[in-house]
């Protein structure tokens, strides 16, 4: 399986490219790279865009990708036609889905494409990991408990609340 780090949106919440901020001296595409090197997927991407040109730059220290940036789905759309395979997808911004939590999650692919979530008082939140395969659009549903994971860097209270939670974690 392909590994993908969707690192090309653009960060119309935050304001600015947040990729780039940092959570107690590290980027915020650092960890969320960082932790997909050490998973059990060896071969991955970080997907950029022409929409986020400083993370464009900075993302060329890794194997990557330009994506056309319309959108998420349409991006995802191009990977799989691009590589004609099931993608482990994660996004940039999901500081917190680490390397435990990717394996578990690859662990648990039997063929179908999945996406990852919590359920927060009855409301379910995706958690920014996925496995998209080609010809499959029916997600199965992967539920973990940890209610940190669905932390992703949207806004910079967002920012704020993880650099919080990473120090206390």
């Amino acid at each position: 399986m392909l590994g993908i780090v969707m690192a090309g949106g653009k960060s119309s919440r935050y304001g600015r490219e947040k990729l780039l901020e940092t959570i107690h001296g590290k980027r915020v595409i650092d960890i969320v790279v960082g932790n997909m090197s050490m998973s059990i997927v060896k071969r991955f991407f970080v997907a950029v865009s022409w929409n986020a040109p400083r993370t464009l730059e900075y993302c060329k220290r890794y194997n990557s990708i330009i994506t056309p940036g319309i959108s998420y789905p349409d991006d995802v759309k191009f990977l799989l036609e691009k590589f004609s395979r099931p993608l482990l997808v994660v996004n940039g911004d999901s500081v917190f889905v680490d390397t435990e939590t990717i394996n578990l999650f690859v662990s648990r692919y039997h063929g179908r494409s999945m996406t990852a979530l919590v359920n927060s008082s009855g409301e379910k939140v995706y958690i920014g990991l996925n496995i998209a395969v080609p010809g499959d659009e029916q997600d199965e549903v992967v539920e973990f408990e940890n209610h940190i994971l669905s932390l992703n860097i949207n806004t910079p209270e967002d920012l704020r609340r993880a650099e919080t939670i990473a120090y206390k974690w």
